[in-house]
């Protein structure tokens, strides 16, 4: 079935679950591949698409592209690109090498609060501010796409700077706005497979759902979680 609408509509999918989100060690971050649950992830999230979009877009990065395989083999028509809209990679994979989320959680708290924006960890890290320039290159592309459907296959803190973009309009990157992403993006809680739907008029992106307030904690909010059938987790 073809999608058919009168504005451009956009799905960023976060992948399914990777090797690193089930805790295990991680080295190269593009070569972290989905766990054997993650593909199953992946086949449920494909079972629940049933509309072709007019383009799939991919990161870089492995997880996105096993995340996309089944519902690309459903539309296998549909053009794929890769863009780079690849992980937030704020520390340094050589000095993270083979190491877990658990292990570097003193590393992630320090540079938090440390919060520069044109900070870099180290070598193959990235600063705040060429990540968000990055990601706002990426939503430019979007924006002047001939293509009225898009689904993005793409990353947590990837979808939370469009996000925190969409809500506030600012294109100013500076602390203040590293700290807004950090300190209220943070109740966004992006789960594996989980989508947020905009669309775009030609001069403005409206979010479609789900509903989220970053001025409210978390808690009482509806999040990005995927639609799987009962009985997933």
């Amino acid at each position: 079935m073809e999608y058919i609408c009168t504005m451009k509509e956009v799905w960023f999918i976060r992948h399914a679950q990777s090797e690193a989100n089930a805790g295990l060690s991680t080295s190269i971050p593009g070569n972290i591949p989905l766990t054997s649950y993650g593909m199953e992830q992946a086949q449920a999230l494909s079972d629940l698409i049933t509309l072709a979009p007019h383009l799939f877009v991919v990161s870089p990065y492995i997880r996105t592209q096993q995340t996309a395989k089944p519902v690309l083999r459903k539309f296998p028509t549909v053009p794929l690109e890769i863009w780079p809209i690849h992980e937030y990679d704020f520390l340094s994979p050589i000095q993270c090498a083979d190491t877990t989320v658990e292990q570097r959680k003193p590393w992630v708290k320090n540079y938090w609060e440390q919060c520069e924006v044109s900070y870099v960890h180290g070598e193959g890290a990235e600063s705040f501010a060429l990540f968000k320039n990055r990601v706002l290159e990426c939503v430019e592309r979007l924006e002047d796409s001939e293509h009225k459907f898009i689904i993005v296959f793409a990353h947590g803190h990837v979808m939370r700077a469009i996000w925190q973009y969409f809500i506030t309009k600012n294109t100013l990157i500076d602390n203040d706005c590293m700290r807004y992403f950090r300190d209220k993006m943070k109740y966004l809680k992006v789960s594996n497979t989980g989508i947020f739907k905009a669309s775009y008029n030609h001069q403005d992106w409206n979010i479609i759902s789900p509903i989220f307030n970053p001025e409210i904690n978390g808690s009482d909010q509806e999040h990005l979680t995927p639609e799987l059938p009962k009985g997933e987790k």
